[in-house]
């Protein structure tokens, strides 16, 4: 009944502004049987659903066509059903109908039509999912390629959820005859399925990337009573979930058992097999030294592809060992020279260089400069940059800094090229680091107009603004707005026509589901539309999800535009969401309204009903004992209601003023570091950059010593320099977007 009434609000609501149900179907044309259709299986209505969805079937656009062939396979009887899923493998051939074919036919039990149609997909690259289906269609037939086809897959792919899944019936195939398998294997997918809902319920992993439950308790018994069915084939399957399962004990003694295998069939080692006795090594072996020695004979007797693995994984156990850098370094550069693969070389190269950051940023240097124009996947490497970015601001090796982003000619992702540029051209104003040739002045303007001209974060742009001093908003806006290069021509197959049909039709909680799978083939106009009217949506319903799935919309498409983008845009990406609540609670405790918004949306992204993992609550993110806190400060007795928003949004109001106050020179971004980490870790950091930027003899700074952005860029907690990047960029652009107030005045409020 709730859904019913939803419907009916949303449809009034609608219908109010797209003129009714006729002018629907006039409007989307041969395209609006689909919609109908949904109505109708909404009602219950099978028959007409069924019609409806036939006609779209044949008569609609490209996409709607697919989406109406998709849900005749979901209604009706077994057989239309099974017929439909027929019709759409013959009409769409690509995975995702096969998938969906398949699905539909395995829930019904036709097990050899799935055979049939997945006979000629790849056991290498095909979707995890139709293996899965197809490997447990062979095995309800008791057919003999079942156990070749487990193997193919099992060893030449990363382990998946899929894989998981199709384990059993492997077991079950081994235990026919084998009591003692059939009850290990019992116990141990009870024992699986209870660690996984406590594991689900449980903080998230440690920095070690191990979790609080260790997935090898319970294995080990198993692993000993699939030995009495042991077959090479078996062997290695089962070798290879002990790896998944990290019972290095287990793995590490079967390491010369599975070479020995290889070695009688005349074959190399497998890839996935041998980075599976890589981890092994690294995790089970008590001698590091050693084991990275028989890495090196390994790599000299295998073909250049599996010597990455070889050179690799010595790498990794020389570091272990601890005394031998120049050797951990030699086996990384081995390794880098031994593939062709951008994942592989990707991967090394970051080991290498985060094993440099313990060594030398002399060596950091050297190797970005011969390796760091190869980088594939810039992104990959966000992480590196910014622990590398700490590394020398806090040692003071500030020429470093600015031979990394100028002189190293590294393929930097556009957030790191912008982070770079701006903070070298500050280290250059304040005279920390020399630049090239000529006026200092001038090499720093130079740094800033790269970040402008560039593709670089909010953040960095509003910070240079504020250095430049551009007051200019026509400049102001093509810095900030327009990306320099223009947007690819969208290949529409119709997934514009949906977003506009589900919304026109009473389908809002279509919307996202939908954009999150065609968002690459939809223009910036249909997001902009989908974004605007799960918002408006959500005012008119007061459910808060579509104002989360609006804002999602808005700030992914406002991410990856290029070219020039909407004020519209903007507008659904930093909205004023809860309006008269933010600006009230602003007014009462003397706050900007930008710098509330800006909050909140940082907080929260609006979602009033958010509970952390840390368990801060609402709007604005509080803990609870804070909010009791605040709760008896505001005088709201016992009972009040933290979800509430306008409640949640005083307290964080209130709580925010508090630490403006209790800063020096109520400095609104310490307040806000002290909101993020707490007052007292930015007392702690204060203290310590006054009294360190004391020893570089420059004249210091109010109120840290060093300046603030610099300060920020410092601060230990990778968390808090990223919560003050978004906030003060967000701020900006509140003030700018609907008070008229400059990007780098914003700036300066905030951060001096």
């Amino acid at each position: 009944m709730k859904k019913v009434a939803f419907l009916i609000v949303s449809l009034l609501f609608v219908f109010s502004c797209a003129g009714g149900s006729n002018s629907n179907q006039k409007k989307f044309g041969d395209d609006s049987p689909y919609f109908l259709a949904l109505q109708e299986a909404e009602k219950g209505n099978e028959k007409d659903a069924i019609r409806l969805f036939s006609l779209a079937r044949k008569k609609g656009s490209t996409l709607i066509a697919k989406r109406s062939a998709e849900a005749l396979t979901l209604i009706g009887s077994v057989k239309e059903r099974i017929d439909a899923a027929d019709i759409l493998v013959k009409q769409y051939d690509d995975e995702s109908s096969l998938l969906t074919a398949v699905r539909e036919l395995f829930q019904h039990g036709e097990f050899v039509k799935i055979i049939t149609l997945t006979d000629k997909i790849s056991l290498q690259s095909a979707k995890n999912e139709i293996i899965k289906l197809r490997l447990l269609s062979l095995a309800q037939k008791n057919d003999s390629r079942f156990e070749q086809e487990f193997y193919t897959w099992f060893i030449s792919r990363a382990i998946s959820s899929e894989h998981l899944e199709t384990y059993p019936t492997y077991l079950l195939l081994l235990s026919e005859n084998n009591k003692k398998i059939q009850e290990e294997s019992e116990k141990f997918q009870k024992n699986l399925n209870k660690r996984s809902l406590l594991e689900s319920q449980l903080s998230p992993e440690n920095e070690d990337g191990t979790s609080e439950i260790e997935p090898e308790e319970g294995f080990e018994p198993l692993f000993d009573a699939l030995q009495e069915a042991e077959t090479p084939q078996k062997t290695i399957v089962d070798f290879r979930m002990a790896v998944f399962h990290r019972s290095y004990k287990i793995t590490f003694s079967q390491i010369d058992k599975i070479f020995k295998i290889y070695e009688n069939q005349g074959e190399e080692v497998d890839s996935q097999i041998l980075s599976d006795i890589g981890k092994s090594t690294l995790y089970g072996t008590n001698d590091y030294f050693a084991s990275a020695r028989k890495f090196d004979k390994l790599a000299a007797t295998v073909s250049r592809e599996k010597a990455y693995f070889a050179y690799f994984y010595a790498a990794r156990l020389y570091d272990k060992a601890g005394r031998y850098p120049r050797q951990t370094v030699s086996r990384f550069r081995s390794a880098l020279e031994s593939t062709d693969d951008s994942l592989q070389f990707d991967n090394c190269l970051w080991y290498l260089l985060n094993f440099q950051l313990r060594t030398s940023t002399d060596d950091i240097i050297s190797t970005l400069t011969e390796y760091g124009s190869r980088i594939h996947d810039a992104e990959y490497f966000d992480d590196f940059f910014e622990s590398l970015s700490i590394l020398l601001l806090s040692s003071h090796r500030w020429q470093d800094f600015y031979k990394v982003w100028k002189k190293t000619n590294s393929n930097f992702s556009e957030y790191t090229a912008g982070k770079y540029a701006y903070i070298s051209g500050r280290l250059i104003e304040e005279g920390l680091a020399q630049g090239d040739e000529g006026l200092k002045t001038r090499q720093a303007v130079e740094a800033f107009m790269h970040v402008l001209n560039g593709a670089s974060s909010l953040y960095y742009k509003v910070c240079a603004l504020e250095r430049l001093n551009v007051t200019d908003e026509a400049l102001i806006d093509s810095y900030l707005f327009n990306k320099n290069k223009e947007n690819e021509p969208i290949q529409s197959d119709g997934a514009g026509i949906l977003l506009k049909g589900y919304a026109a039709f009473g389908f809002p909680e279509r919307i996202y589901p939908e954009w999150v799978a065609n968002r690459t083939s939809l223009s910036a106009e249909d997001a902009i539309e989908a974004s605007s009217f799960l918002s408006r949506i959500s005012q008119n319903t007061k459910d808060n999800s579509y104002n989360v799935q609006s804002l999602r919309i808005a700030s992914r498409t406002f991410e990856n535009m290029k070219g020039e983008i909407p004020r519209k845009l903007l507008e659904v990406t930093f909205p004023k969401n809860y309006e008269s609540i933010i600006e009230n609670a602003a007014h009462e405790f003397e706050l900007p309204a930008y710098l509330l918004y800006a909050l909140v949306r940082s907080e929260s992204f609006f979602d009033s009903t958010v509970t952390s993992k840390a368990g801060a609550n609402g709007l604005t993110q509080l803990m609870e004992a804070t909010a009791d806190d605040e709760a008896k400060k505001l005088k709201l007795g016992d009972s009040y209601d933290i979800f509430d928003a306008k409640t949640n949004v005083r307290m964080g109001a209130h709580y925010l003023s508090s630490l403006i106050s209790r800063t020096d020179d109520n400095n609104e971004l310490l307040a806000l570091y002290a909101y993020n980490a707490g007052l007292t870790n930015v007392r702690n950091w204060v203290v310590r950059f006054r009294n360190d930027w004391a020893t570089t003899g420059k004249p210091a700074h109010k109120p840290v010593g060093i300046s603030m952005d610099l300060f920020l860029e410092s601060l230990p907690f990778a968390e808090t320099r990223e919560y003050g990047r978004k906030v003060i960029s967000a701020a900006a652009l509140y003030a700018y977007l609907y008070e008229g107030k400059l990007p780098g005045e914003t700036v300066r409020e905030i951060m001096y």
